[in-house]
């Protein structure tokens, strides 16, 4: 039996990979990879061609989390068993081939970009720098949540999350921080991946996005969609734009500090970093929306915690 704070998930033997059973941890990591500079390359655009350039950009940025999210779940070594029941069988992965050169290609970016980047953010950011990015990001993400329980028609966790972005707006210093959860209204994080799931949209085949990461068919439009009606990229100006890509790029590059060993174990020292990715992404996905408790727990570490 292994002990999981967060959340548990068995890796079953796969006749593709003959992995053995394992304990896997995965903590919700959403979506916030890193940003891409622009530089001079702005310079000449017109204003809507610029628009949409830092639009790309930014949906790129509010996507890298997928990938930390699926590989900080894969496995604890060690780990010999769980009492989780079995998942139905894998899902479709008809473009395998193609899914493994974008794997290699993401593993490169981590490896060479975002793990390094990532390091110097931790060596010269203080805790409480990176504990009011987080709730900043997280805060930014509320009103795509809330319009997301309202087309799941939860009305109630709609009211809850939009109460919530409006009491830390007006007494959280504009989401820095989140008095919202003391008074009782808790975060509640969605997506349009599972509002087609609650309309009855099968979840399609398996996807390795660049940058991205996993993808279901399902999960990959529903993505797509909080991205257009994401208020945050809607905000007329250069220079909101440019502070919510930071936002993102260093709450992406916290995020990869707080997972750091489980990523490591997973793209670096697996047998199959890809099958593992895999299997393990699209069993807590569907455990998620299958309403599992334990996987729907998204709490982020305790930066002020033990090492």
């Amino acid at each position: 039996m292994c002990n999981v704070t967060f959340r548990r998930l068995r890796v079953r033997e796969d006749p593709c990979g003959g992995h053995q059973e394992n304990c896997v941890q995965l903590r919700k990591y959403f979506d916030d990879p890193p940003a891409f500079p622009y530089g001079s390359a702005s310079r000449g655009r017109s204003r809507p061609q610029l628009r949409l350039i830092m639009k790309i950009t930014f949906c790129l940025a509010r996507a890298r989390g997928a990938l930390l999210a699926a590989a900080t779940g894969v496995f604890l070594a060690g780990c010999a068993g769980t009492d989780q029941p079995q998942q139905a069988g894998l899902i479709a992965d008809p473009y395998e081939s193609t899914n493994r050169d974008i794997h290699e290609f993401n593993k490169g970016m981590d490896r060479y970009i975002l793990r390094p980047a990532a390091e110097a953010y931790d060596t010269v950011t203080p805790d409480l720098v990176r504990f009011l990015v987080t709730n900043e990001a997280n805060h930014l993400q509320l009103p795509v949540d809330a319009a997301n329980h309202l087309m799941q028609g939860d009305f109630e966790a709609a009211a809850i999350t939009a109460g919530r972005f409006g009491f830390n707006t007006v007494f959280g210093a504009a989401g820095l921080l989140d008095p919202a959860t003391e008074f009782g209204l808790p975060a509640d994080p969605t997506d349009f991946g599972e509002t087609l799931y609650t309309w009855g949209v099968g979840e399609g085949v398996y996807l390795e996005l660049p940058f991205i990461g996993p993808r279901t068919t399902r999960d990959a439009i529903g993505w797509g969609v909080d991205w257009v009606i994401d208020p945050a990229i809607l905000v007329e100006g250069q220079t909101f734009t440019y502070i919510t890509l930071g936002l993102y790029a260093a709450n992406t590059l916290d995020r990869r500090v707080q997972s750091d060993d489980l990523l490591n174990e997973v793209l670096y020292n697996s047998e199959d970093s890809y099958l593992a990715l895999k299997t393990s992404y699209v069993q807590l996905r569907r455990r998620q929306l299958s309403g599992d408790d334990a996987a729907s727990d998204a709490a982020l570490p305790d930066i002020y915690g033990d090492e």
